[in-house]
């Protein structure tokens, strides 16, 4: 091609035809000018391409990171039900006077627990990492931002207060009525009686079921419903997407 260029250049210089050169040279120029135009064209619809393939990736990664802080919720919402359950059974046979069964031991083993909230974040990382703009839609941006910047956020602090809060009653609490401690087990105390008129382990009892209730209001509300909204939200972009 640049060989037939140039035999046209020449045949135009060699007959004298300087205007008509002039013209040619600048259609050249012209046509070679929007061949890079062209090509830059090419290769940004290449990149954006990229990029969408990228953002539609990092959203149904980030549904499946949904789907795993709603499964890892819900087991925490099981403990602190099983830990307030246990929590009344222990107080009622106080109340009633009832005397030590070891059945009972499972129960004081319930009430402390602690799980985690692990928050998978693997897909909103990644997207940080892009850079958020990589997300077009802007509410559905926004939207994403607020669940882990905002509503998430609260409950880690929030699981990360009650994991403070339990371990201080560990030492201080479990450590003085119970012969031994194990987090997951049973626990035996060292003194039935006595621990069944203790009032600070009755306010114990009284203020982990005062706590764990609005814990598990708390989950439900700004963890499951809140990232379950999240995932229909992104399901509504995928679906505009592929239309």
């Amino acid at each position: 091609m640049i060989k037939f260029f140039r035999k046209i250049r020449q045949k135009l210089l060699s007959e004298n035809k300087f205007s008509k050169y002039l013209v040619y040279a600048v259609g050249e120029i012209l046509l070679v000018v929007i061949g890079i135009l062209i090509a830059l064209q090419i290769n940004n619809w290449n990149e954006n391409r990229k990029i969408e393939k990228l953002e539609l990736s990092l959203l149904k990664e980030m549904q499946e990171n949904l789907r795993a802080d709603i499964q890892d919720i819900n087991t925490n919402i099981g403990y602190h039900e099983r830990g307030i359950q246990s929590a009344n059974i222990i107080l009622q046979s106080f109340e009633k006077n009832l005397p030590y069964n070891d059945s009972l031991n499972k129960h004081y083993g319930k009430v402390p627990m602690i799980p985690r909230f692990l928050i998978t974040e693997n897909a909103y990382n990644s997207m940080n990492n892009a850079g958020m703009r990589i997300i077009q839609n802007d509410s559905l941006r926004n939207a994403i931002t607020y669940h882990y910047e905002s509503a998430f956020s609260f409950l880690m602090d929030w699981n990360e207060a009650e994991w403070n809060t339990q371990m201080q009653d560990h030492r201080e609490l479990y450590r003085k009525h119970f012969k031994t401690f194990n987090f997951w087990g049973d626990l035996v105390p060292s003194d039935y009686d006595k621990l069944s008129k203790d009032q600070e382990y009755i306010n114990y009892l009284n203020n982990r079921i005062g706590w764990l209730t609005p814990v598990i209001g708390m989950y439900k509300k700004n963890g499951i419903k809140r990232a379950e909204k999240l995932i229909e939200l992104i399901d509504k972009e995928l679906e505009n997407r592929e239309n």
